[in-house]
């Protein structure tokens, strides 16, 4: 895995004053890059931050009575000797993770969720101490206030180093054997929270780069800006597959096909958990949701999921294995049922295939809380003490409780009492606990030896949250996908007269999408609830600043009736159009398209005859609408970036050459129900789920067939490529590696990048397989003219299939037999071949 053990953290020093402030409150001078800001905290929140006193258990300094704060010994040894000197209550606390609002609750009665605060000492006693909570999570809508006393807006890197500081601090040294509390957040494309952090596109338009050196790299920066403020438990990557447009957490995935999927988010794991600079925490990955949490009957978030068990073994485990290989030291558990069985509580699901198949050795955690949900949702079990022994005893290590951790500590130490969960299996979750906080570093931090010293440098947050800029644009620039070029209308030229409109144009809102500074959204996203401040907008660039800071003569406007005004100077027109930020269920949609005002607008637009080039800035592929279908170009933008308006402009004047390539297919949104008996015929929106590898089947209705408008694997150049001279290793076996051999030429004189799928066909087969599945693939980059022999190497067992019949259910096996690599035409027409190779596997 790549985890090291690291010493003792960085810091700055915080110096604390005993002044004479009169009746206010003390001053908190803390050292923040090259000056002083002064912190006001209250008064409590002073003892929470200097954690005043011994600890329960007396000095903090590794001794014969505390061995595991000894880091010169093996991580191994120094969980045992902490596990040996735990009581019960203690172990099962770890287990336990609540909500960072809990203890920043100003009622000391209540401690509940409230709003994300200043600590509040009396929370912390009753959560670390009295109930001995082992990790807290910040919620898609906690963010710190600010934490400077000097009227800032909050929610700077600062702020939630400083708020990490406080809590750690406080939880180290004051539980009796000082261990330190996990922070987790999601941080799904880039640390997200923050409002100031760059952004990434969401993972979705990452898989459109094909590149997954873009995801370790989004994963470092990431990594890097978490390790600085202490929240090192990060719940990302999504490995489920994006299978069914309907769902509002499309944008979330990288692909639709698990060697992409797998590809993309092992490379992504791999990054979050780089090893920072010395003496820095580590940071950890969480794969999620398993398992098959896409997979919902009808499209909507959470809903069932009736899942054949071979599907789930050859189509989906593939994706979540890429990223549990690359390492990752955690795994969230689905928030829905599968065949009737809540996978929070499915034994099978998170242990004998998790677990003994899959061979996964770190935390399991559940989703937000899924664990009461077995006893209020679900109703599989009369009370929370039965919810708790059920998810358990499948495989659940932590419980994403969120709320009342006295209710966890007494229906657990129940379950124990009455032999429902034994003391094996406590041991064994909080050993898997403890090992990952050794080897984040947590115990190694400065606080943990002096309570006087910051856990983080608080001052150093700021630099490491704010930096990466230039890895999120060019994420952004890979991810661009031009869907269409009539004419080879672009690339404009950079002293054309563009007029740049729409509206997501000058939308941070909509450019950005959910889990950006809040849950659903920056600002103006228009939910009921859940969306960032007004005065918390991330710094970037819209599609207006990039046109307008890279063409002097383009101009905006604001709206339809002023983009007409300006038909008579505008040589060409660029209108961002797409989706409002949505997370989750907010997003579920039967029919995902174009509002009706904005494809109306759009053919306004064309009714000038001025060029018109749609930009479509959005979560998932959308109905686009036969005015947007027939614009002269139609360029897929994507949802996530803070840069992706920067990436627009460099596509449309021609900057970059665009080289993204659908992850997903697009699908089509015919106005009515196609031929009789034309199965390829086009689709009304809405039919759902398609997918490149669907099944070949005997059906005759329209458009039952793979009909999408465009295909996986589709994008357009500026310039144009040609494969040749394909061949493959002839002979291979069940357990070793083939290669595919072809050359790519640039048969035009604009240097691009081209990204080759490489497929396989089987002639025959046992069960039923897809025309073509997904192995690999090559990013090729080629000046004008120039050629490369480019290899592609796949292990056989990519071919894997779940053999026998109906109920079959075992993990799948390479069937011996002929095989046909082949590579397809760019084009819109699915399957369409330009060359293929036989081989053999035996």
């Amino acid at each position: 895995m790549p985890y090291i053990n690291v010493g003792q953290e960085d810091s700055a020093t915080v110096d604390l004053y005993d002044e004479d402030h009169g009746s206010g409150p003390p001053v908190v001078l803390v050292a923040r890059g090259r000056g002083r800001r002064k912190a006001l905290l209250s008064a409590t929140a002073l003892v929470g931050a200097m954690a005043l006193g011994l600890s329960q258990g007396g000095a903090t300094t590794a001794t014969p009575s505390r061995p595991w704060l000894d880091k010169s010994m093996p991580t191994t040894a120094r969980v045992n000797a902490l596990l040996n000197a735990m009581t019960l209550p203690e172990k099962v606390g770890q287990m336990d993770q609540q909500l960072v609002d809990n203890v920043t609750d100003p009622n000391s009665a209540n401690c509940s969720t409230s709003t994300f605060g200043m600590p509040n000492p009396a929370c912390e006693q009753k959560f670390f101490v009295d109930q001995h909570v082992g990790s807290v999570l910040a919620g898609g809508t906690d963010n710190p206030p600010d934490t400077t006393g000097m009227g800032g807006v909050g929610n700077t890197g600062f702020d939630w180093a400083n708020e990490y500081n406080l809590i750690q601090s406080y939880a180290i040294a004051n539980s009796r054997l000082n261990i330190p509390v996990i922070f987790g957040v999601d941080a799904v494309h880039g640390f997200g929270h923050p409002w100031q952090a760059p952004l990434f596109p969401q993972s979705i338009g990452m898989g459109a780069t094909w590149d997954p050196a873009a995801a370790h790299a989004g994963g470092a920066t990431t990594a890097n800006a978490l390790r600085a403020t202490g929240w090192v438990w990060d719940f990302a990557p999504v490995q489920d597959l994006a299978r069914d447009n309907r769902w509002g957490r499309t944008y979330e995935t990288w692909a639709e096909e698990p060697v992409l999927s797998a590809a993309m988010g092992g490379a992504n794991v791999q990054g979050l958990q780089t090893p920072g600079a010395a003496n820095s925490l580590n940071v950890t990955a969480t794969v999620k949701h398993f398992a098959g949490y896409s997979q919902s009957v009808n499209g909507h978030d959470r809903n069932e999921a009736l899942l054949p068990l071979s599907y789930l073994q050859s189509m989906l485990l593939p994706s979540y294995a890429g990223g549990i290989d690359s390492g990752a030291g955690t795994v969230m558990v689905d928030s829905g049922s599968i065949n009737g069985v809540p996978a929070t509580a499915s034994h099978y699901l998170l242990t004998d295939i998790l677990r003994k198949q899959m061979g996964f050795q770190g935390v399991v955690i559940s989703d937000y809380q899924d664990v009461p949900a077995l006893q209020t949702a679900y109703h599989i079990v009369p009370d929370l003490a039965g919810a708790i022994a059920k998810a358990v005893n499948a495989g659940v290590d932590m419980s994403m409780e969120v709320t009342n951790p006295d209710l966890w500590q007494a229906a657990i130490l129940h379950d124990v009492a009455t032999g429902k969960v034994s003391g094996a299996r406590i041991d064994q979750a909080v050993r898997r606990i403890l090992t990952l906080k050794f080897q984040l570093g947590l115990f190694d931090q400065a606080c943990v030896n002096d309570p006087s010293l910051p856990c983080v440098n608080a001052g150093a947050a700021d630099a490491a949250v704010t930096a990466g800029r230039d890895q999120t644009l060019k994420a952004a620039d890979e991810s661009m996908t031009l869907l269409r070029n009539q004419a080879n209308a672009l690339p404009l030229s950079p002293s054309s007269h563009v007029v740049v409109t729409g509206p997501s144009a000058d939308s941070m809102t909509n450019q950005l999408g959910g889990w950006s500074v809040s849950w659903q959204g920056v600002f103006g996203a228009g939910h009921v609830c859940c969306m960032g401040p007004a005065n918390q907008i991330p710094p970037g660039t819209t599609v207006k600043q990039g046109i307008m800071g890279s063409d002097p003569n383009a101009i905006f406007a604001a709206d339809q009736t002023a983009a007409l005004n300006d038909a008579g100077v505008a040589s060409a027109y660029v209108i961002a159009v797409g989706e409002k930020a949505y997370a989750e269920g907010l997003g579920d949609n039967p029919a995902p398209q174009l509002p009706p005002d904005q494809q109306a607008f759009i053919a306004a637009l064309e009714g000038t005859h001025k060029p018109v080039i749609v930009v479509v800035i959005a979560g998932r592929p959308v109905g686009l609408g036969p005015a947007a279908e027939n614009a002269n170009g139609v360029l897929m933008a994507y949802q996530g970036s803070t840069e992706a308006g920067q990436a627009v402009a460099d596509a449309v004047f021609g900057k970059i050459n665009p080289s993204g390539k659908l992850s997903v297919s697009w699908p089509s949104d015919a106005p009515t129900v196609g031929a009789d008996f034309n199965g390829a015929a086009p689709s009304p929106l809405g039919d759902q789920p398609k997918f490149f590898d669907q099944l070949p089947g005997t059906g005759s209705g329209q458009g039952h067939a793979y009909n999408p408008l465009y295909p996986f694997g589709y994008g357009l150049s500026y310039t144009s490529f040609q494969t040749s001279k394909l061949s493959v290793t002839p002979t291979v076996s069940r357990n070793s590696i083939a290669t595919a051999t072809f050359t790519v030429t640039n048969t035009g004189t604009v240097p691009g990048t081209d990204i080759v799928p490489v497929y396989v066909s089987q002639p025959v087969s046992s069960v039923v397989v897809p025309p073509q599945r997904l192995v690999g693939f090559a990013r090729v980059d080629l000046a004008g003219g120039q050629s490369k022999t480019v290899h592609v190497s796949f292990p056989a067992s990519t071919l894997a299939e779940t053999q026998g019949d109906i109920n079959a259910s075992g993990p799948p096996s390479v069937e011996p037999g002929a095989y046909l690599v082949q590579l397809d035409q760019d084009d819109t027409t699915p399957y369409d071949v330009a060359a293929s190779a036989p081989f053999t596997i035996f």
